[in-house]
């Protein structure tokens, strides 16, 4: 009998929860803001990344494999989490991370590491190439693009909208690929929801995004992407940001980090503070996980 190693993974999961927040501009304009701690589910496999490679996951052990293979930057919450899945599956797993020759390992990689990844380094251009064309593998591994970008993760999104009880005017979530943020698109227009969808691009690559997401929903429900909150790019961060992590950390006991959450949560309550929001709307912002990016 064959033993389904990856449904074993569902017993360590926990559900999602929503946590209803308040502040002065909230309050004065009568909006609901929950969060949807999907941060919750699991110290390691958490957030989108759970959404995205759930299915992944199970079609890789489906067709035999267990070998994979996937590209990343050296701060991915993607590869961080592959890593930890496959030393509990007993898999191998080899990360091409963009990085020059030398460039000193971030937590996450050394993480990696110890449990037993294998590190390619790739230049910027070789980098770009493997987005449109995957590096020359042997025929037992499995390639997983750049932000698990693949329709198998967009259905992860959407069993995280069918936990919800009930229906919001505006989802936001933090983005890089825009893989989760076609998720949610894709949900939204199949459970006929009318919530509109926000992504927050924590990189300056919106038009990419805008371009990915409709490759994977199609013509479904088309977001909205926001890119004045990127501070500079991709895993950068400035005192203004810190600040802002460190005093809602402190005023509403909900861990973020500088990579993803604590953009997407500034940009929530910037927003609502420029009136972006119509009075009396109802918003859930997605907690997306990866704790270990406040390292």
């Amino acid at each position: 009998m064959h033993f389904q190693k990856v449904a074993h993974l569902f017993s360590l999961l926990k559900h999602s929860k929503i946590q209803s927040i308040s502040t002065t501009e909230t309050l004065s304009q009568n909006i609901q803001l929950d969060i949807k701690r999907d941060d919750l589910i699991h110290p390691i496999i958490s957030g989108n990344k759970w959404r995205k490679l759930k299915y992944l996951l199970l079609e890789v052990e489906a067709k035999g494999y267990k070998k994979i293979a996937v590209m990343g930057g050296q701060y991915s919450n993607l590869l961080h989490t592959l890593s930890y899945i496959s030393m509990l599956l007993g898999w191998q797993v080899e990360l091409y991370v963009r990085a020059h020759k030398g460039q000193k390992l971030t937590p996450m990689l050394h993480d990696a590491i110890r449990w037993g990844a294998k590190i390619q380094n790739v230049d910027r251009a070789t980098f770009r190439e493997y987005r449109e064309s995957k590096p020359n593998l042997e025929d037992d591994t499995y390639w997983i693009s750049e932000g698990a970008f693949d329709q198998l993760a967009v259905k992860g999104s959407i069993e995280s909208l069918m936990e919800l009880n009930e229906q919001y005017d505006y989802l936001l979530i933090a983005c890089a690929t825009g893989t989760s943020l076609a998720g949610y698109c894709a949900g939204v227009s199949r459970l006929a929801l009318t919530t509109k969808v926000v992504g927050v691009s924590v990189l300056k690559n919106d038009d990419e995004i805008e371009r990915h997401v409709a490759l994977l929903a199609g013509g479904d429900e088309k977001p909205i992407v926001i890119n004045d909150y990127d501070f500079g790019g991709y895993a950068k961060r400035n005192d203004q940001l810190l600040r802002f992590i460190s005093q809602f950390e402190s005023e509403q006991g909900i861990p973020l980090e500088p990579v993803y959450n604590g953009k997407s949560f500034y940009a929530a309550m910037d927003l609502i503070k420029q009136g972006y929001f119509l009075e009396g709307s109802k918003i859930l912002l997605i907690h997306c996980g990866g704790m270990q990016g406040a390292r």
